[in-house]
């Protein structure tokens, strides 16, 4: 008395089932794992955010214009160049 020959057969279909999933599951997290770690390539990521006010660069203010200037004199002066 052993065992029936339909045991064995369900078994090896279970385990087949199991195997077809686990490769299944495998090949997504494949796929997954190497879309998630793909290199970044230059115009394809989304970035948020802008500026507040576009035109703030546009035009330099008066103490903007005053600190260049004395930025300008004073490396003129530490090079010998009278300014």
């Amino acid at each position: 008395m052993g065992v029936p020959i339909y045991v064995y057969v369900i078994f090896t279909l279970i385990f087949a089932a199991m195997v077809f999933w686990m490769l299944k599951r495998v090949k997504s997290n494949r796929e997954k794992l190497i879309d998630e770690n793909k290199p970044a390539i230059a115009g394809d990521d989304m970035i948020s955010g802008s500026n507040k006010d576009d035109g703030q660069y546009d035009e330099p203010s008066l103490d903007d214009l005053e600190q260049m200037e004395k930025l300008l004199e004073d490396e003129a002066e530490s090079q010998g160049i009278n300014y």
